[in-house]
């Protein structure tokens, strides 16, 4: 039997496929290692909404988790029913605001109301569903509560206003 010798070309191959799962083990570890991102501004500020209005509302263990549950539901269903598309909206606005006719600013001025309807019945339902899990006089407190920060949160963007200028 004829032996054949391994060519230069067949070894410099073979090591290339031996390198080449460790190299894409490695590419798909770094990757997920850079694409961790930070937290977001909008779950910065939910977080921070959530912690003041614990602060300043007392509520017990059971109240507290019925709270933070529907808490949570309905800022992140605002977020992405409301919030995010009527930011899209007003983006669109300013891009086409010199273009804009009167039956395109009319269909805008529809739209922002429907969006702003259905934001009023999204709390509506968050407020009954509160009144069923928690005591009426510590919903009417948290309600307060959300005033109180979106007054505060008012300030701070007007401070910083100020302060750039």
């Amino acid at each position: 039997m004829k032996q054949v010798l391994p060519t230069i070309q067949n070894l410099k191959m073979k090591t290339k496929t031996h390198y080449l799962p460790l190299l894409l083990v490695g590419l798909l570890i770094s990757n997920t290692v850079w694409s961790q991102k930070e937290k977001s501004s909008f779950e910065e500020l939910k977080a921070w909404k959530l912690s003041y209005i614990i602060e300043n509302t007392e509520m017990n263990s059971e109240e507290l988790e019925a709270y933070k549950c529907i808490f949570e539901d309905y800022e992140n269903a605002y977020h992405n029913e409301i919030w995010t598309k009527v930011r899209q909206m007003r983006k669109a606005l300013r891009k086409s605001m010199d273009t804009l006719n009167t039956a395109s600013a009319s269909a805008y001025i529809s739209e922002l109301d429907a969006f702003e309807i259905k934001g009023l019945e999204m709390k509506h339902e968050r407020n009954e569903r509160l009144l069923k899990k928690i005591r009426h006089k510590k919903v009417l407190n948290i309600l307060y509560q959300e005033k109180r920060f979106d007054r505060e949160l008012l300030n701070r963007i007007k401070n910083k206003s100020k302060k750039r200028k």
